[in-house]
C-alpha cells in the first residue's frame, strides 16, 4: 500500500473523526473498526472470515487510548482488546462509497455500432493471463469478446468457456447445441435428442432481449459458438442495453425511473419446468445506482398482474418507449457469427436476438454465472475490490 500522511484524529463519543491531508474528514464508528479488527484472535487469514460477530464485543464500545504513527492506527479498546489499522486501508474502505466516489477500474461504454471489440486467438488466450484479460476486460468494456481460431466442435468451445469459470448447468444442460434442420425444433444435448418448448429452437427471427428473465439470478454471459451457419439468413442481432437505458433515462427520465422500481413477471413453462419471477426491467447498483442489469425480454413477460389496472396504461406507455429504443434501426448490429469464432456476450447488459433463417443451423454455447466470471475478472485485478 502507499504511504499515507498521518491524519490529525479527533475522539467522539462513538466515532473518531479522522481528517486526512487533502481529504475531507471521515468519520469512523467505533463499532466498525472493533468489527474490523484483523488480528488473529478476530479474523481468519486463510479462509477470510471473521472470527468474531458483532454479539461479541459491546454496542458502546470505545477505544481507552489510542496512537498514530509510521502508517498505522493503533487502538487500545476498553477491556485491553488492541487493533492495528493501516491508514491506508482506513482511507480505502472507511469513506462511504457512493454514486461517483469510486473509479472504476475498466468503466462500461455504452455504444450503438460494434464497437473495437478485443479478438484474441486460442492459444495466448488458453496459455497466458494477459490474452485472458484482454477478452475479460473486453467484457467488462463493452459486453462482448471473442476468441478466434477455434476448432467449431462443443469440446473445443467448452475449453474457452472453462478458462473464465464453470460452465452453469441450468435446464438447457450445460454445453448446449441449438441444431436445426430447417423443419423441427431440436436441440442435440450428450447425443440423446431434447426438445425444449422455446422460439430459441425454431428457425424464425428473434428481436432483440436479454435470457433468463424467468430466473431470479439470470445467467451472467451467453457464450456463442456458430459450428455451423444457416446458408441464408440467421444472422445473430447484438444491441447494447447501456445505450438504451442511458438514452430512455435522458429523454424520458420519469419512465426511466418507473422501470427501475415497477416488477414485471417472465415465465418460462415446459413439461416438468415452471420458472416464475418478477424483477423490474431496469435493476440498477444499489450503491453506484449505474446499470446493473437490463431484463428486458417481449416473449417471456408473463400475464402482467403485478400492476395495478389504474397505472396498467401508464406502465405500457413505459414498455413502449423503451422497446421502441431497443428497436431502433441505428443501434442494431447483425453479425453472422462463423465457425471458429467464439462470442462472449455479457447477458446483463448486452441484447441479442438472430435474423430468421432457411436450412441447417448448428449453434453451440453455454451460460456462465455472473457470480463466477466476476470472480475471475477481480482475481486476475480488473475489477476493483
Amino acid at each position: 500500500m502507499t504511504a499515507v500522511e498521518i491524519p490529525e484524529i479527533f475522539s467522539g463519543t462513538e466515532l473518531f473523526m479522522i481528517k486526512f491531508p487533502n481529504v475531507k474528514s471521515i468519520p469512523v464508528l467505533y463499532q466498525w473498526l472493533r468489527d474490523h479488527c484483523r488480528c488473529d484472535e478476530c479474523y481468519n487469514a486463510t479462509t477470510n472470515q471473521r472470527n468474531i460477530t458483532i454479539l461479541d464485543f459491546p454496542e458502546n464500545i470505545a477505544p481507552s487510548k489510542y496512537d498514530c504513527s509510521e502508517g498505522v492506527l493503533q487502538v487500545t479498546w476498553m477491556g485491553g482488546h488492541k487493533s492495528d489499522y493501516q491508514l491506508s486501508w482506513l482511507l480505502k474502505n472507511a469513506g462511504f462509497i457512493g454514486d461517483d466516489s469510486e473509479e472504476e477500474k475498466i468503466p462500461r461504454i455504452p455504444w450503438q455500432k460494434l464497437p473495437d471489440i478485443a479478438r484474441v486467438g486460442l492459444k495466448p488466450y488458453l496459455n497466458n493471463d494477459a490474452g485472458l484479460s484482454s477478452i475479460i476486460s473486453s467484457v467488462l468494456r463493452y459486453g462482448i469478446g471473442i476468441v478466434t481460431g477455434v476448432d467449431p466442435t462443443l469440446a473445443a468451445t467448452e475449453e474457452v468457456i472453462t478458462r473464465i469459470a464453470p460452465v452453469q448447468k441450468t435446464l438447457f444442460g450445460e454445453m448446449w447445441e441449438v441444431n436445426h434442420n430447417g423443419n423441427d425444433a431440436d436441440v442435440l444435448e450428450n447425443g440423446d435428442l431434447h426438445v425444449f418448448q422455446d422460439t430459441a429452437y425454431t428457425a424464425i427471427a428473434l428481436r432483440a432481449h436479454t435470457d433468463n428473465t424467468y430466473w431470479c439470478d439470470a445467467a451472467g454471459l451467453q457464450v456463442f459458438h456458430m459450428l455451423k451457419p444457416a446458408p441464408i439468413g440467421g444472422e445473430t442481432l447484438f444491441v447494447d442495453g447501456l445505450s438504451v437505458t442511458l438514452k430512455l433515462k435522458a429523454e424520458h427520465p420519469e419512465a426511466y425511473e418507473r422501470l427501475t422500481h415497477t416488477p414485471i413477471s417472465a415465465t418460462y413453462i415446459a413439461d416438468g419446468q415452471h420458472h416464475v419471477y418478477r424483477d423490474p426491467i431496469i435493476k440498477l447498483d444499489p450503491v453506484t445506482k449505474k446499470l446493473l442489469q437490463i431484463r428486458f425480454n417481449l416473449y417471456d413477460r408473463s400475464v402482467m398482474r403485478t400492476v395495478p389496472q389504474n397505472k396498467m396504461k401508464q406502465h405500457y406507455d413505459d414498455l413502449r418507449m423503451i422497446a421502441s429504443i431497443v428497436a431502433e434501426k441505428t443501434r442494431e448490429n447483425y453479425v453472422k457469427l462463423q465457425p471458429g469464432e467464439v462470442w462472449i456476450v455479457d447477458n446483463w447488459t448486452v441484447l441479442h436476438g438472430r435474423a430468421g433463417y432457411q436450412g441447417s443451423r448448428h449453434l453451440g454455447g453455454s451460460y456462465v454465472s455472473r457470480t463466477d466470471w466476476q470472480s475471475k475478472a477481480t482475481v486476475l485485478g480488473l475489477i476493483n475490490c
